[in-house]
């Protein structure tokens, strides 16, 4: 606090209020710490698992086939969300590319999606037709329909049985994230409440969680918990603040296989696009 004190003469009341917030809050950065540890070792372990070498970082050219780099990748995120699959690509230009790849692959018209979270980022709006958009999930013939959280952040799990009971939903939407909102992050405890209560009624229903800056916060991530796919972007947590760019997919894999016929085309699906993590 001296030094502190003496290069930029900040005041005794100042530096105290500042030594004793640290005091405070001692016992939760514990915890973050330890939560970080964990999810070090968990990707350390997948880059293990895999044998990641020089080889993979390597840049290919043409179509791409056998890319072992971008093979690689694929499988460590599929390793670290506990999932089939995933679709990681520096193609995505952010996340709400990522998300609306993942919506625009598993909703056909007349098909219902189903926001549990209240309303989406804004970045979404358009990809959804919330705002009026020609080439909205909305004017493709998808129906939407919100269900807002309750006043103290949680999901209206009665209103949203309701629901489910009363339409026929394809796929439900989750924001982990508060993202402009007004309300607070959700757990994972959250999620998996609400999952839970929802396969009750519907085994099939697909519940997809937008999982941006929400990686790695916890020890679980929401397919651990019941979800069929997450999806985010590759410049928030899970970059490492390291990629400039990308988005990444994790789920099922008959999932995970539309969602690359979406992003590239039918028939290229996953197996096409070169490694061009190095520049």
């Amino acid at each position: 606090m001296e030094v502190q004190n003496d290069i930029f003469t900040i005041s005794d009341k100042i530096l105290k209020y500042a030594k004793q917030a640290e005091k405070n809050i001692k016992e939760e950065c514990e915890k973050i710490d330890e939560i970080a540890l964990f999810n070090q070792a968990k990707v350390l372990k997948a880059f293990k698992t895999h044998q990641v070498s020089g080889m993979h970082f390597g840049k290919t050219t043409g179509y791409g086939y056998d890319d072992v780099g971008r093979e690689v990748i694929e499988k460590i995120y599929a390793d670290i969300f506990k999932t089939e699959d995933s679709l990681v690509r520096i193609q995505f230009v952010n996340g709400t590319h990522a998300i609306g790849t993942v919506l625009r692959a598993l909703l056909m018209p007349e098909d219902e999606l189903l926001a549990i979270s209240g309303k989406p980022y804004d970045t979404l709006c358009d990809v959804i037709g919330i705002n009026e958009n020609k080439l909205s999930l909305k004017n493709y013939g998808v129906k939407y329909h919100q269900i807002e959280l309750l006043d103290n952040g949680d999901f209206d799990i009665s209103k949203i049985i309701e629901y489910i009971k009363n339409n026929k939903v394809k796929v439900i939407h989750i924001q982990r994230s508060k993202g402009y909102a007004l309300r607070k992050s959700l757990y994972i405890e959250d999620i998996e409440k609400v999952i839970s209560e929802i396969r009750k009624i519907d085994k099939d229903v697909i519940i997809m969680v937008d999982n941006c800056y929400g990686e790695f916060v916890e020890r679980q991530e929401p397919t651990e918990v019941g979800a069929d796919i997450v999806c985010g972007s590759l410049i928030k947590n899970i970059g490492g603040g390291l990629c400039e760019m990308g988005g990444y997919i994790a789920g099922k894999k008959d999932l995970i296989k539309l969602c690359s016929e979406v992003l590239t085309c039918p028939r290229n699906r996953k197996r096409m696009w070169c490694n061009s993590w190095t520049k």
